[in-house]
């Protein structure tokens, strides 16, 4: 989640972007496009992973009903709460990146912006909801012939998951799920906001994670290899990237081919590095930290308001004589700065931060 703070600093600077898109500044740089990517790449598969995963959890040691309740509480009250705050404040800091003028209006057009992924997270709440109804009686039917002479289609059953789980999430390299992940994320070019099906496969690898233990431990002990790989893939990346000298949306046969292979790369690098940076976490940073903690209780909040924080600055710094690469970095920490501050005075003992993180651990 702060990562966002770090992608949307580095926006205004991003080569080639259609101004349609996002105010931008007169300098652009490729190194902080090669940032931007990178983080990208992986940053909203891992996730979804996460959610995921402990969402198998709170549904494996307490209940559905647990994890609905959770969810509405956690997700959907602060996206109903912020929805208009957003609405208050990006339109007008947008129009100000654009024209240079201040005007205070309200606007929710383009909505839900940066709180897509609640949007997706409710979605998937919804669903499992909607079809709660025919998975009891799946298990009762289950139940009924377990014991009978239909248990072979139990049995059955039963072959037919292990077989898609050794296809899809087998140890190492799950190459089944990444040949699923690039046909689903082709028609969107590997953008999740605007496809609900790669972000539910990411969250559906995340949810059988929890219970597969092979994979989860291969994950931790082989952390590095994931890293390595993928950024080995990475590099591979930023030669197409840096050799390519057509602007954007030039369309031929050349041009196809070179998006087709770094769309393949940033497929693969999603599951990759997700997989590597879980399993770095698990492995090097399971201790408890009082400053981690503080940094992963505040992550939530330092999202939900950052982007027009983010936005005014580096919008505001436009006019400026300053290089690049320090506008981006005075942008990213006085962003970190401000939404820290609030957090720590607004937020983490009050009702706000119960409602966004629960009750929090005295150990």
């Amino acid at each position: 989640m702060l990562l966002g703070i770090v992608l949307h600093a580095a926006i205004p600077y991003y080569p080639d972007l259609p101004p349609d898109i996002w105010p931008t500044d007169r300098n652009s740089s490729e190194v902080i496009r090669l940032i931007m990517d990178f983080i990208h790449m992986w940053r909203m598969p891992v996730f979804f992973m996460l959610a995921g995963f402990f969402a198998n959890l709170i549904i494996s040691r307490k209940s559905w009903k647990a994890w609905w309740l959770n969810r509405w509480l956690r997700l959907a009250l602060p996206m109903i709460i912020f929805f208009p705050l957003i609405g208050l404040s990006l339109p007008w800091i947008f129009e100000y990146g654009w024209k240079g003028d201040i005007r205070f209006f309200y606007s929710n057009e383009g909505q839900p912006h940066h709180l897509w992924f609640l949007w997706h997270l409710m979605i998937f709440v919804a669903l499992t909801m909607v079809f709660s109804g025919p998975a009891v009686v799946l298990t009762i039917v289950s139940e009924v012939i377990e014991g009978t002479r239909f248990a072979f289609i139990q049995s059955s059953l039963i072959w037919i998951k292990d077989l898609m789980a050794g296809i899809f999430f087998r140890p190492m390299v799950p190459v089944g799920f990444i040949l699923l992940s690039l046909i689903i994320n082709i028609s969107t070019w590997g953008e999740l906001p605007e496809n609900l099906f790669a972000s539910g496969l990411y969250f559906v690898l995340g949810y059988g994670l929890y219970k597969n233990s092979r994979l989860l431990s291969t994950i931790i002990s082989r952390w590095a290899t994931y890293v390595l790989t993928g950024l080995l893939l990475f590099f591979g990346y930023c030669v197409l990237v840096l050799t390519d000298q057509t602007p954007n949306y030039v369309g031929s046969d050349v041009d196809g081919l070179r998006e087709l292979a770094k769309y393949g790369i940033r497929i693969c690098c999603a599951t990759i590095f997700s997989f590597g940076f879980i399993g770095l976490a698990e492995n090097r940073f399971g201790a408890p930290n009082k400053l981690l903690r503080f940094l992963s209780d505040g992550s939530y909040w330092m999202y939900l308001i950052h982007l027009p924080i983010v936005a005014f600055i580096t919008f505001s710094m436009f006019e400026w004589n300053l290089p690049v690469a320090l506008k981006f970095m005075i942008a990213i920490s006085l962003t970190t700065l401000i939404c820290l501050i609030s957090y720590k005075v607004l937020v983490r003992n009050t009702l706000i931060g119960l409602l966004l993180n629960g009750h929090r651990s005295r150990n």
